[in-house]
């Protein structure tokens, strides 16, 4: 790992629900990940960075409206202008009965649910890249330097 892993939390909200059921839709999991990847890159070399894509998507457990997610992001590797980033999603909190929204006891995961996991590239053009902006990716080194 370059760095240190960033981790978003967020509650999903009826504005989330995509499906009947109140089953939230799988991209909202890969968008909160973009924004994850975005601030990877502000700290690695101090900018928003291009998505370049993902590979090896995967949706492990359903999420819901109601639940409390956490969205985990790294970096594995650093290339001359790329960065490839592993990305996972935690369900840490869910409703006790999603059905009635009126009812608005919740529990922890514990342990915490994993709902998604995913890799991802980022690009930073070479005269973008204005070095570390966090400490903790100081030792962050491109090929050649």
């Amino acid at each position: 790992m370059v760095g240190k892993k960033v981790v978003h939390h967020l509650m999903m909200s009826a504005k989330d629900a995509h499906y009947t059921g109140n089953l939230v839709n799988g991209a909202r999991i890969v968008n909160q990940w973009g924004d994850v990847g975005t601030e990877l890159m502000v700290y690695v070399d101090g900018d928003i960075s291009l998505f370049l894509g993902y590979k090896d998507i995967e949706f492990t457990a359903p999420v819901y409206v109601g639940d409390f997610m956490e969205y985990h992001g790294w970096i594995e590797k650093v290339g001359n202008q790329s960065y490839t980033c592993k990305f996972e999603a935690w369900k840490v909190a869910t409703m006790v009965d999603i059905t009635n929204p009126q009812d608005t006891r919740a529990t922890a995961c514990e342990p915490p649910v994993l709902c998604g996991r995913a890799t991802g590239s980022l690009f930073i053009a070479k005269k973008d890249q204005r070095g570390p902006q966090e400490s903790s990716f100081k030792e962050r080194k491109h090929p050649g330097e």
